[in-house]
């Protein structure tokens, strides 16, 4: 297992070497030339890049085709900030616009979003380059942004904070508030969707605030706007980060779904072995089970024909005390263990037979009496079909038949 381990973490190793390495780049800020740009109302993404590319023409000191620039814009704001270098000047400095770059901004875009309540200074330092930003109450875009490199090798916290208080001294502005310390970038890392996120530490002579980790609030058409890169080359790469978008979720749905059907087959395996256990479980069972459900089915005969048996003295005893003197039985019989069926006749007419079959019913136990009686030429017969629910109880001593050596008992 460490070995498959081992040669897995080697592939993935390779395939990392190969594939481009994709990050965002800040571009030092003292290079640019910055100006607050004032917006007619109700422009969109295109008529704002327009007016602020006719802006350039009017008034950068180089043709615009030979500028990388951009800008930041918000809807809270009446302004844009546009900001432009020469692309020879960026050459120089080693940053390929063409190049795998993800996204490439001047250093003081990374403290971008956070706005004040008053009108403030904000200080950040990205690649050596102190900058103070200028900005306006709640609004996130600059008016106005100072930028000038450290001349020091070693940059410690404490020769940052002395570099700021050396700016302020040499640009007092006495009508704004200035914010405690400065902010240090210590990164970029790149979200999901390719959006940049800028960690940033606090350094202060007090109290630092705690580290920061900003995502410019700028949808993909202000970022674009930001970028350096022109409007050409930003429609193209949002067009192929779409598209790699879509088939990276397509090759993630089907890598999932491939790995469901995995775990399913798995399964369908693990249960089928398992269906093949209780089968051999159940065929060595069989043969125990038959007979113990023999044994189960005997126990029950026996056991109801020791309940249900036919015993039609028992009955008899239990209707007899109820015969009237004119009824006597011409046929007896019991087909069942709690039913009797009895023929008989009357010597008085119908009106015994009546009563006798309603004083049967009255007999506790006894659960319905069916009375079929029929008189021609002056006799009565009957039959009798009655139903027992409870069956009485034996007498003591059991039941005493005739003798019939005794006249009386054979004449009874």
């Amino acid at each position: 297992m460490s070995a498959f381990t081992q040669k897995l973490s080697s592939y993935l190793d390779q395939l990392r070497q190969r594939l481009p390495d994709r990050q965002a780049a800040l571009v030092p800020s003292h290079v640019f030339f910055c100006r607050q740009v004032d917006l007619p109302e109700k422009l969109g993404r295109e008529e704002t890049y327009a007016f602020l590319e006719l802006f350039l023409e009017a008034n950068a000191p180089f043709p615009v085709d030979q500028l990388a620039w951009g800008y930041l814009g918000d809807p809270r704001s009446h302004f844009a900030f546009l900001y432009a270098t020469p692309r020879s000047r960026l050459k120089a400095l080693g940053f390929d616009l063409a190049g795998p770059a993800v996204q490439i901004f001047p250093g003081f875009v990374s403290l971008f979003g956070p706005t004040a309540d008053q009108a403030t200074i904000r200080f950040v330092s990205q690649n050596g380059v102190l900058s103070a930003i200028h900005l306006e109450p709640l609004n996130p875009v600059p008016s106005k942004v100072i930028s000038f490199p450290i001349e020091e090798e070693l940059l410690t916290d404490e020769v940052l904070l002395k570099a700021r208080d050396g700016s302020l001294q040499e640009h007092p502005e006495s009508d704004l508030q200035v914010e405690p310390g400065l902010w240090l970038g210590e990164g970029i890392e790149l979200t999901a969707d390719l959006k940049p996120r800028f960690a940033l530490r606090h350094l202060s002579a007090s109290t630092p605030l705690p580290s920061l980790l900003n995502a410019p609030s700028l949808s993909d058409e202000t970022l674009w706007a930001a970028d350096l890169r022109d409007d050409a080359f930003a429609k193209k790469e949002s067009q192929t980060r779409l598209r790699s978008q879509w088939v990276w979720k397509s090759l993630r749905a089907a890598v999932a779904t491939a790995l469901f059907l995995l775990f399913g087959q798995l399964v369908s395996l693990l249960l089928a072995t398992y269906d093949g256990f209780v089968e051999k479980d159940l065929a060595d069972l069989e043969p125990k089970a038959t007979r113990i459900e023999n044994k189960l089915t005997l126990a029950d005969r026996l056991t109801r024909s020791t309940k249900e048996d036919i015993r039609p003295f028992l009955l008899m005893e239990a209707i007899n005390p109820q015969r009237p003197a004119a009824i006597y039985y011409n046929d007896v019989r019991s087909r069942s263990f709690n039913m009797l069926e009895i023929e008989g006749q009357s010597v008085q007419g119908v009106s015994p037979v009546n009563a006798f079959a309603d004083a049967i019913e009255k007999i506790p136990g006894v659960e319905s009496v069916v009375n079929n009686s029929r008189t021609r030429n002056n006799q009565t017969s009957f039959e009798f079909i009655i139903t027992f629910k409870d069956l009485p109880n034996e007498p003591e001593g059991g039941f005493v038949l005739p003798n019939p050596d005794e006249p009386e008992a054979a004449s009874d």
